[in-house]
């Protein structure tokens, strides 16, 4: 009766040894959590249209003073005898000019709207693909925790097997050779993942 109440408490502890660090996975797991792809569009897109506004404010700042343009040149000349005067001297091609400039600035304008709609749909594209490849090896790694669970159980069983000389030492080593195995798998898709998931918050200009 003692030896079957302490092989019952021998398996029950090695169990939620397992427990715990099963808990641990799914604590890192949910570390992983990305916020829907709706959002980082739209985190995306109003990063975009804000940098180009700026860009367009500054364009703006740049042609303020286009009037100074079509102002008379201030010179100095000299009368018949020969006395120095200010001089004012204007041409109507400056008139021409600043039409002609006042072109270029409305096709740039166009220009930069134009680009920025052409960025804003590559970029949305570029995240959508890299929230699809995120989801993917999401769903695998998902996987791999339900598989590393039973494994996990197995270990608990082998575990209290070898506690009790019921298994040979090397049975033994080698269950624990591939649980190591088996979690630093896990682990390591995890960090993979979690870089993954860092590279969509950057594209999506995600303020974390």
């Amino acid at each position: 009766m003692f030896s079957r109440a302490l092989r019952y408490h021998s398996v029950l502890t090695t169990l939620l040894l397992s427990t715990c660090l099963l808990s641990t996975f799914y604590s890192h797991s949910q570390n992983l959590q990305l916020p829907p792809l709706s959002d980082l569009e739209n985190s995306l897109t109003t990063f975009l249209e804000i940098e180009r506004d700026a860009k367009l404010r500054n364009f703006d700042q740049l042609k303020s003073g286009e009037w100074q343009d079509v102002l008379p040149s201030l010179g100095l000349a000299y009368t018949p005898a020969g006395d120095p005067r200010p001089s004012l001297s204007w041409s109507p091609l400056q008139i021409l000019d600043r039409k002609e400039q006042k072109k270029k600035r409305k096709l740039a304008r166009e220009s930069i709207y134009l680009s920025y709609e052409i960025m804003i749909t590559d970029r949305l594209y570029k995240l959508r693909q890299l929230y699809h490849d995120y989801t993917i090896d999401r769903e695998q790694l998902n996987t791999d925790d339900a598989t590393l669970a039973i494994d996990e159980q197995l270990y608990a069983i082998t575990e209290t097997k070898y506690k009790e000389n019921l298994i040979k030492p090397s049975d033994y080593l080698s269950a624990k050779k591939s649980i190591t195995q088996a979690r630093a798998n896990v682990k390591a898709t995890q960090m993979l993942l979690l870089k993954r998931k860092n590279e969509v918050l950057y594209e999506g200009k995600w303020e974390r």
